[in-house]
């Protein structure tokens, strides 16, 4: 059985009475805890999106703030942190806050000692939001394009200052 069309959705919805849409919503929220989340972010903070990014920045600072001291928990943890925030970002649907949060990450990522460590599985973690970064960059607003090339170009010195192992550096040319 397959899912029916987007377009096709919106038409029925279209037809429903306020309460049976409310019912709709809420019994949706019941099935998924994703569902719970997006619809308590659409309700709470539809219209405040950058108080949103700064709650899942501080919940990113906390996250790494209690990573296990083991490389192979720490690396579990960094993995869970970087799915929280990219749920946080799906939920917001904003080009700039994802950079914005992937900025913020990357700077608490080589703030905690365990951006010297030579595992190149903890590097790729630092690795893919730099190539995030690098690829979203250019497809914002030409202030926005400017500020966040500034501050990711402040991001790769800082990596080539504290000489943090990552692969592909030479790659991140904006």
């Amino acid at each position: 059985m397959e899912g029916p069309k987007l377009a096709e959705l919106k038409k029925e919805l279209n037809f429903l009475q306020p309460a049976e849409l409310k019912e709709a919503c809420l019994r949706l929220a019941k099935h998924k805890t994703e569902n719970k989340e997006l619809l308590h972010y659409l309700l709470f903070y539809g219209d405040k999106t950058d108080e949103y990014a700064e709650k899942v920045k501080e919940l990113l600072a906390e996250g790494f703030e209690e990573l296990h001291p083991s490389i192979y928990k720490a690396n579990k943890q960094l993995r869970k942190l970087l799915r929280t925030a990219n749920k946080h970002i799906k939920f917001m649907a904003s080009k700039h806050l994802e950079v914005e949060i992937a900025l913020h990450f990357a700077q608490l990522f080589l703030a905690h000692p365990i951006s010297r460590n030579n595992q190149k599985t903890t590097q790729s973690v630092l690795a893919s939001q730099l190539k995030r970064i690098w690829r979203l960059v250019p497809k914002l607003e030409e202030d926005l394009s400017f500020d966040y090339q500034q501050q990711f170009e402040q991001l790769l010195a800082q990596i080539k200052k504290q000489k943090t192992p990552i692969y592909d550096l030479e790659n991140f040319k904006l």
